[in-house]
């Protein structure tokens, strides 16, 4: 999934309350604000609009590598549709949108209770509307397009799972620094940057995502990488702000992060770049190439809760890249990693042994020296 720019709970439906909390969040954000169109529209008709997006964001040739090497890792049921279960989670709750492409903030009418009943409590405890503090992540987005061109940003890593997941998360983790920094003025609190803990335990994933039967039935890693964006990117953005500047988050919008390794570990960002991953194929004849792309750090920790293995066997992370080809006997491909050192790529075999089994003899794990290579299904 692409740049994922929505609001999955209660919204704020007053035009006049949307453009006084888009002038607040500006103040906390230091940048300019310019009042976007808001439309009240019912659930059917969010849910509606934000398929139409999903049909153009998920390009057939996209989806089916990424599909094919989440199926052949064990990541997704082998006749599970990656854009059916999207479709489900983003339309199972959605309150509200902000579209980059037609620079409107679309606002679900309310029509009874929603998945984030247990935080509005939480928050009307503290003093605090929900409604309020997700319009402000919203408007937080409309800032963003006005400063830094979403819609350019996600065109320029949507070839790129990893980097599109770490741009994601610097998105997200701006907005919900900055809906973090609003909840704490409005109970009386200095925002100082990301005080998780004078939020009196208040989860910015529970916020944006809810809870609902399409999220608790979704396969792990379409869970993780929904919340990821979320609770990582806030870190990141954490870290990149120190104290209260947002200096140096404008100029990673213009620099963005390289990988979901940056994400997990700030200190590497401008610092430990990707290393490029070249791959040597030379498949079956009669075959058709999916397409290349690459996994990055994120998924090889995933993959590693979901086979019970040891996530650190992710940490140290250089680079990689796979391609999935389909033949008359399925999906097939080759998995190519780079790691910084010789122990890394012990770590990072050893998981995949463990995440491949033994029951499949086309699966096969070749190591040398910093280098692993994994041939998935390969043909014999």
């Amino acid at each position: 999934m692409g740049l994922s720019v929505l609001l999955l709970t209660g919204a704020q439906a007053d035009k006049d309350k949307v453009r006084e909390l888009g002038q607040q969040a500006a103040r906390l954000r230091g940048l300019a604000y310019r009042p976007v169109v808001s439309q009240v529209v019912s659930q059917k008709e969010c849910a509606d609009y934000l398929l139409r997006l999903l049909d153009q964001e998920m390009q057939p040739a996209l989806t089916q590598k990424r599909e094919g090497f989440l199926k052949l890792l064990g990541l997704m049921p082998e006749q599970a549709s990656m854009k059916k279960i999207y479709a489900e989670l983003y339309t199972d709750q959605v309150r509200g949108l902000y579209d980059p492409k037609q620079k409107r903030y679309l606002v679900v009418r309310s029509e009874g209770p929603t998945s984030a009943g247990q935080m509005e409590g939480l928050a009307a405890a503290m003093g605090l509307s929900m409604e309020n503090i997700l319009t402000v992540h919203e408007l937080g987005h409309a800032i963003q397009d006005q400063h830094f061109q979403l819609a350019a940003l996600s065109k320029k890593v949507a070839a790129n799972f990893d980097e599109e997941l770490a741009a994601s998360s610097l998105i997200e983790g701006d907005a919900s620094a900055l809906m973090m920094d609003y909840a704490m003025q409005s109970v009386g609190l200095e925002a100082d940057g990301l005080d998780m803990g004078a939020m009196g335990g208040l989860d910015q994933e529970q916020m944006m995502l809810g809870s609902s039967p399409a999220l608790s039935k979704a396969p792990r890693f379409f869970r993780e990488v929904l919340g990821f964006p979320y609770n990582q990117g806030m870190t990141f953005v954490g870290s990149l702000r120190g104290g209260k500047d947002w200096g140096a988050v404008n100029r990673a919008f213009r620099d963005l992060p390289e990988s979901s390794e940056q994400i997990l570990h700030p200190e590497k960002y401008r610092r430990d770049h990707p290393k490029v991953v070249h791959l040597e194929v030379v498949p079956p004849r009669g075959v058709t190439s999916l397409g290349r792309d690459t996994a990055g750090e994120f998924t090889v920790r995933c993959w590693a809760r979901e086979k019970g293995g040891d996530e650190q066997a992710a940490a140290g992370w250089g680079g990689d890249r796979y391609e999935i080809f389909r033949g008359s006997q399925g999906l097939f491909g080759v998995w190519s990693t780079v790691w910084d050192s010789d122990k890394d790529a012990r770590e990072f075999e050893r998981l995949a042994l463990q995440g491949l089994g033994k029951s499949n003899k086309k699966n096969h794990v070749e190591r040398q020296q910093r280098q692993v290579v994994v041939r998935l299904n390969w043909p014999l």
